[in-house]
């Protein structure tokens, strides 16, 4: 029998490598592992209305709970795992998968992983002044975050879980 990790790498691709991307951006960027509570979750990015709900039946069956909503005018579809993926010291309890947005010019694929921080998010800011992060969602009421992109990969940052915040 296929396990849970070989049915998530079918529908989302090699996460592993995409993984990988994200940890050597960060280490090359001076982020250390121990500012991390937990890497809460990662993302994946269609580019159709079809492809979403493709991959979205998919991931509700190896999905204990999950939750799906409209956010910044899109559909977003949360799941926590059955059981989490193994990477590293870090569970990975959660997948997001978001649907296009209007004029998308996102190809199919894993797209950026969430972080939750030790440090509160000014500290954590001030703590990494070099970065350039973007800081759309910084002065957001629920849940604010930083981000960072890197070639391939964006790695964002809060200090509350998206999987809490959603009671998933």
């Amino acid at each position: 029998m296929e396990d849970l990790s070989q049915k998530i790498e079918y529908v989302l691709g090699d996460y592993g490598f995409f993984l990988d991307g994200v940890f050597q951006n960060l280490e090359k960027s001076g982020f250390f592992l121990d500012e991390f509570a937990e890497l809460d979750y990662i993302a994946y990015r269609t580019d159709s209305m079809e492809k979403y709900e493709e991959v979205k039946s998919k991931m509700a069956g190896f999905a204990k709970k999950y939750d799906e909503k409209m956010f910044n005018g899109r559909s977003v579809f949360v799941c926590r795992l059955e059981t989490p993926i193994e990477y590293g010291r870090f569970s990975i309890a959660g997948i997001e998968l978001l649907a296009p947005k209007e004029n998308n010019k996102h190809k199919n694929g894993l797209e950026h992983a969430e972080f939750v921080t030790k440090a509160a998010l000014p500290e954590f800011r001030e703590k990494h002044g070099d970065i350039d992060f973007d800081l759309d969602a910084y002065d957001r009421e629920e849940n604010p975050e930083l981000e960072v992109k890197f070639e391939g990969c964006a790695v964002k940052f809060h200090t509350r879980s998206l999987l809490g915040i959603r009671k998933i």
